[in-house]
């Protein structure tokens, strides 16, 4: 397809989704991973709320210009229910087992990623719902929209969204990013079954928050964290 089917807006957005942000996360790994690199709460926050702030900015100026649709009129029916259940379910499903493949090395270091314990649900709450609808806007909708009209092929933009998808969370480990691209293959799926945003944004934001939960029992399973304290 031609490439001027693109705004300048809207390369850059590619560009910078496709390309910057995968370096910046690579950047930001090598970093975390140094002694004292880690960063504390506050800035984790920062940062995980300034980033989507970007990615969302960028997403609607590229769509404005580039009049892409994001949010067509809902209409739910047993195919969005069914597709987010199996989505949920693999996903889920598959947690423990993908916890336990990797060295217990990683995910000690990987654990201020997530809550630590009830006191953390709120801002993780508040994570999953800010990241499963500006990543859903950001990769499945623009990014995979305007790759679709300069690749002319459904596949390969799923399969480069994908791909800078699990780039941009390289933070978490080559094997992580293993599994994120199946998972955003999965989404993208999800879309061209249900024909709208909705559905993935639901189950991205589930999945995130559940995750989260799981993780911590997991965690304390391993003697990574202190066991819960008793209620009084």
């Amino acid at each position: 397809m031609d490439p001027r089917a693109v705004s300048p807006s809207g390369w850059t957005f590619l560009f910078v989704l496709t390309v910057l942000f995968p370096f910046l996360a690579l950047r930001s790994a090598l970093r975390v991973r140094k002694p004292g690199g880690t960063p504390n709460r506050a800035q984790h926050l920062s940062s995980v709320f300034t980033s989507q702030a970007m990615m969302l900015v960028l997403a609607l100026l590229a769509v404005r210009f580039d009049r892409v649709e994001l949010f067509p009129a809902f209409h739910p029916g047993w195919e969005d229910f069914a597709a987010g259940l199996v989505f949920l379910a693999v996903t889920l499903g598959t947690l423990p087992m993908r916890w336990r493949w990797k060295p217990l090395e990683e995910r000690a270091r990987n654990l201020w990623l997530f809550p630590h314990g009830p006191r953390d649900l709120g801002w993780w709450a508040l994570v999953a719902l800010v990241a499963g609808i500006v990543e859903e806007i950001v990769y499945r909708g623009a990014l995979f929209t305007l790759w679709q009209r300069v690749l002319g092929s459904w596949w390969a933009a799923a399969a480069l969204c994908s791909l800078a998808f699990a780039l941009a969370h390289f933070v978490q480990g080559w094997r992580a990013m293993v599994v994120i691209i199946a998972f955003a293959l999965g989404s993208h799926a999800i879309v061209r079954l249900t024909g709208d945003l909705y559905t993935v944004m639901a189950v991205h934001v589930v999945y995130d928050f559940l995750a989260g939960l799981i993780v911590i029992g997991l965690a304390r399973r391993d003697g990574l964290l202190a066991p819960a304290r008793p209620a009084v």
